[in-house]
């Protein structure tokens, strides 16, 4: 093999491994509001509002304090545990939930080329330096290793979540906000009317003295 189409096999094998890199760059997902499918749950007759509310709402684990923690999520008051997609899903953000399955291919892509690369690198290397047979040039193989070896280190980019830790915080206050207003606040407001339908204005009169009085039923 000449020294030009040997420089040529290393020029290309860099070149897939920048293209790799820069179509798999991580996509920004900074969006902390509710989309417009938000779940919300049916209330239980045998459990209530309150209770229902209570089963439903949704918290955080994280695993250290900064904004780029990995992070888990819970739902309600016995922490059932729910996975990222469907915790998108739950707050209206499928796109979000996309994302992270896309996340998840892309780090599995390049894992996998990487290992096979640097394995062929590795192979060529050691033929390379081995007495008879196939003599490929140094360079070659040196190329796929270290390409290989680099998708391998390049894949911890999609490692966790896309969405950081704050991020993920706001999202479940908005959603606990929305649940309340959706499930709370209309209890609420049916209980003052139900009180207040059950009142009744009474005129009552005696010697020298008048006026009205309120009776109710509770």
């Amino acid at each position: 093999m000449s020294t030009t189409n040997r420089r040529r096999i290393v020029q290309r094998v860099i070149l897939c491994v920048l293209g790799v890199v820069v179509s798999f760059g991580p996509g920004v997902a900074r969006a902390a509001e509710l989309g417009d499918t938000v779940w919300i749950p049916m209330v239980d007759p045998n459990k209530g509002v309150e209770e229902t509310f209570e089963l439903n709402t949704l918290g955080m684990i994280r695993s250290g304090d900064d904004g780029d923690a990995d992070w888990r999520i819970f739902r309600g008051k016995y922490r059932e545990s729910v996975s990222r997609r469907d915790f998108f899903v739950t707050v209206g953000r499928p796109d979000l939930a996309n994302r992270e399955s896309s996340r998840r291919t892309k780090r599995s892509i390049l894992l996998w080329c990487g290992y096979g690369a640097a394995a062929l690198g590795a192979g060529m290397l050691l033929a390379t330096f081995s007495e008879g047979g196939w003599d490929p040039h140094v360079a070659v193989g040196g190329g796929f290793l270290a390409g290989g070896l680099g998708s391998v280190w390049i894949s911890d980019v999609f490692a966790g979540p896309d969405l950081n830790a704050d991020e993920a915080e706001s999202l479940i206050r908005r959603y606990n906000e929305h649940l309340h207003d959706r499930l709370i606040e209309p209890s609420s407001r049916g209980k003052r009317i139900d009180v207040a339908q059950s009142l009744d204005l009474a005129p009552w009169l005696v010697r020298g003295a008048g006026g009205l009085a309120v009776t109710g039923r509770f």
